[in-house]
């Protein structure tokens, strides 16, 4: 059964709608796509308060697939509730990943199913792997 986790991140777990700002989305190579934005310094688990707001860029690696949508549309999806306060999750047991058609030669055991709550709008990422830089 598909199971959204809570990443934690070098500010700990990003919470709330208003946690995570979105300036810019680019997919800066074939297979790299970058955000670029800002946190809420009030909506995390660590470093609570110390900075308004801490600029991110979040960088998804060999990404194969993904799908944005405007975040109240996506809650009123059937069976994509958003979870209990997380605004990044990894998705375990992804029945999107699990129904992807990879390539035989991409290996479909490498790649991992990424959820990403903006403001706005929510990604879902298919990707190799992420890094999360963020001005501290």
């Amino acid at each position: 059964m598909e199971k959204a986790i809570a990443i934690d991140t070098c500010l700990g777990v990003l919470n709330g709608r208003d946690c995570v700002y979105l300036d810019q989305m680019q997919q800066d190579a074939p297979d790299n796509l970058t955000f670029t934005g800002d946190i809420n310094g009030h909506l995390i688990s660590q470093h609570r308060n110390e900075k308004r707001w801490f600029p991110y860029t979040l960088t998804f690696r060999r990404v194969l697939a993904y799908f944005a949508c405007k975040l109240d549309t996506y809650e009123n999806l059937a069976g994509t509730g958003r979870p209990d306060g997380s605004s990044f999750d990894l998705i375990e047991d992804s029945s999107w990943l699990k129904s992807f058609p990879v390539q035989e030669d991409y290996g479909k055991d490498i790649y991992q199913h990424y959820r990403l709550f903006t403001y706005d709008d929510v990604y879902n990422i298919i990707a190799v792997s992420y890094k999360l830089d963020v001005d501290v």
